[in-house]
């Protein structure tokens, strides 16, 4: 089978929704990592992937605050009029915003929750930020499992998906709780 070929087939709103057997092949995850977002928890590969992708962006971070501080500090002696020290003061407030929303990424990495959102899955985004819509969510998916995807899954879903907003797994809704 070619993967660089769309899916030839359009599903219906009336068809069954894929069962998880399928939707992990589509996906790319495995049954234990269904298990575990479902409880709420994330697998041991899925905290490794959060981590490789969110370390760059902390360690660039954490540089960013460091030399704001730095320079913030440098121009401390030279805030003699009131006007110069209003200035100081508020790019000290916007050092504590940046500082909080820094630790809030940080923790967030750290001690990672799993949530989970109901709905009708969609493809969306465009080659260069493939995603899946589902719900009124929108979850990044990798670009090779992006590409089989067809414009519309049949049936209702529950994804579970992390900080990053990345899909870690779904499932289709029993046909007696969708809505």
């Amino acid at each position: 089978m070619n993967a660089d070929r769309p899916p030839t087939s359009v599903f219906s709103a009336n068809e069954h929704p894929l069962p998880v057997a399928a939707l992990s092949e589509l996906f790319g995850f495995a049954p234990e990592a269904l298990a575990a977002n479902r409880a709420g928890h994330l697998t041991d590969v899925q905290r490794q992937d959060l981590l490789f992708y969110s370390l760059g962006y902390l360690v660039r971070g954490l540089v960013m605050l460091v030399l704001s501080l730095t320079l913030i500090a440098s121009v401390i002696p030279l805030a003699d009029t009131p006007a110069n020290q209003v200035l100081l003061a508020l790019a000290c407030a916007a050092l504590v915003v940046l500082g909080t929303g820094w630790l809030i990424a940080a923790y967030r990495v750290l001690r990672p929750r799993v949530w989970s959102v109901n709905g009708r899955a969609l493809r969306a985004g465009d080659p260069a930020h493939p995603a899946l819509a589902v719900g009124e969510v929108i979850l990044r998916v990798p670009y090779r499992r992006w590409k089989r995807l067809p414009p519309a899954l049949p049936g209702e879903y529950c994804a579970y998906y992390g900080p990053t907003r990345s899909l870690l797994s779904i499932e289709p809704v029993p046909q007696e709780f969708a809505p």
